[in-house]
């Protein structure tokens, strides 16, 4: 029987002859680049032989000429010979480094790339899967951060096509339609909602545990850390705005690693933060809530969690107060979105009093409470009052009116509709209707509803929405 590793070797061995046999085959005269890119794989193949006869066909000192050779590969186009190649350079990393090194993870991801490419879906999806495996070994290792990252984000992209109409190979490979609501095995249909969860959670579980290593570095002034707690404030907030009556527990969720989904979640849920006894003016306003087991999925808590780590970032980090101030707002906003209505007025309250015996600029309280566009919650995602410099406006509908205590569009008045359509102003109407927004004090107080007036920017094929 061959072992695995001569047929390695064999393998790598007859990929290098296949080259050389090309690289001297008689034929047209070849453009300069393709001149200089051959003699470098000659050149580069000789190498390895010689390193080969010498010390064998595991020495490390083949890692080099080998990447080297890849990436000629990947820039010729040839994909099958660059993966091959990288088994093999892989192999070596494993017998000089150990089985599970993270010196492979460069490899892994270039194999990822290459079959994607090559419309080699499930050997993509594979490689994928072997590649968390691999980093969710090193927990504390900063190198695994960019991987867990990228393959939320990856996630991310998926649903976003999946929810636009498509059915990427994703959907099928990850078994997001299966689990025990969708009977067991059964990947290839099943309920929306259910390839939704599966998705968002996967996702969730990625942005999670890259947080975590963060953590464990007590990187707390990190951007990355900020932008990773918000990409999780986006997936909870899309699971609350769908359907409440059909969603209610996120911890309903179907997932192949919903287990490992859940472990993440309530491993940061319950982290030790640089939290209290902070020189914060305001952290005596944010007690923290132990989460528990059975509110873990559920998006209230995780969303309140999320916000409360944002906030306790910005105390670890000495952020200015206004930046500090501004968290905790957002965790008023939260309850205020979750009808928590008394819990949410108390803490704008709270704020406002503290903001202003700390003696802050009264603009800069306005830019908070009474700002020229109205904040509609969550002020986390893109507000669509505020214009979007990316896009060419086709038009635009003034509109007034009231913000009521518990943040209530009423009293609506189209102050000015340009050309834009009927339809397109009813459609305002029912974003108005249907949204909260951050309530207004006057004079200090929270007890009325107040007037705005506003501009809602029309773009080609666009409608009001978030």
């Amino acid at each position: 029987m061959v072992s695995s590793g001569i047929r390695q070797a064999l393998k790598i061995a007859a990929a290098l002859l296949a080259l050389a046999a090309t690289a001297v085959a008689p034929g047209a005269a070849l453009a300069a680049e393709a001149d200089t890119s051959a003699a470098r794989q000659r050149e580069l193949i000789d190498t390895i032989q010689e390193i080969l006869s010498r010390d064998g066909p595991y020495s490390p000192n083949l890692l080099e000429p080998l990447t080297a050779l890849i990436v000629l590969y990947e820039e010729d186009g040839d994909d099958a010979l660059a993966a091959v190649t990288i088994e093999r350079a892989r192999q070596v990393v494993r017998i000089n480094e150990g089985l599970h090194t993270l010196e492979q993870v460069p490899y892994v991801q270039q194999l990822v790339r290459i079959e994607r490419a090559r419309g080699n879906d499930a050997a993509a999806w594979d490689f994928e899967q072997e590649l968390l495996a691999l980093v969710r070994r090193y927990p504390g290792d900063l190198r695994t951060v960019p991987v867990l990252r990228e393959a939320a984000e990856r996630n991310m992209d998926v649903l976003a096509a999946y929810l636009n109409g498509e059915r990427p190979p994703e959907l099928y490979l990850g078994c997001y339609y299966g689990g025990p609501a969708a009977g067991a095995g059964d990947c290839d249909s099943g309920q929306r909602k259910t390839a939704v969860q599966g998705m968002v959670a996967d996702a969730q579980r990625s942005y999670s545990e890259a947080i975590a290593v963060l953590l464990r570095n007590e990187l707390y002034d990190s951007d990355e850390l900020r932008d990773m707690e918000l990409q999780l404030l986006h997936g909870v907030d899309l699971v609350r705005r769908m359907s409440a009556d059909e969603w209610r527990q996120f911890g309903s969720v179907v997932s192949p690693i919903s287990g490992g989904y859940l472990a993440a979640i309530h491993e940061l849920a319950n982290w030790d933060l640089p939290y209290f006894g902070s020189a914060s003016a305001v952290d005596g306003d944010a007690p923290r809530h132990v989460i528990r087991p059975h509110q873990v999925g559920d998006t209230y808590h995780r969303g309140q969690q999320s916000l409360q780590r944002l906030y306790a970032y910005d105390v670890a980090g000495s952020r200015p107060l206004l930046s500090q101030v501004n968290a905790l707002v957002q965790m008023a906003d939260w309850e205020l979105l979750h009808s928590n209505n008394g819990t949410a007025v108390d803490g704008y309250e709270l704020l406002l009093a503290a903001l202003h015996e700390a003696g802050i600029d009264a603009s800069q309280i306005d830019e908070l409470f009474l700002p020229d566009v109205p904040v509609v919650l969550p002020a986390f995602e893109p507000n669509p009052f505020v214009r979007d410099e990316t896009r060419q406006a086709a038009g635009h509908i003034d509109v007034a009116f009231y913000i009521t205590k518990y943040g209530r569009g009423r009293g609506i008045e189209i102050l000015d509709s340009g050309n834009a359509a009927r339809q397109t102003r009813d459609r305002l109407v029912s974003l108005i209707m249907t949204s909260r927004f951050r309530p207004r004090p006057t004079n200090g107080e929270f007890r009325g509803a107040t007037r705005v007036v506003a501009r809602y920017y029309v773009y080609g094929g666009s409608s009001p929405g978030r």
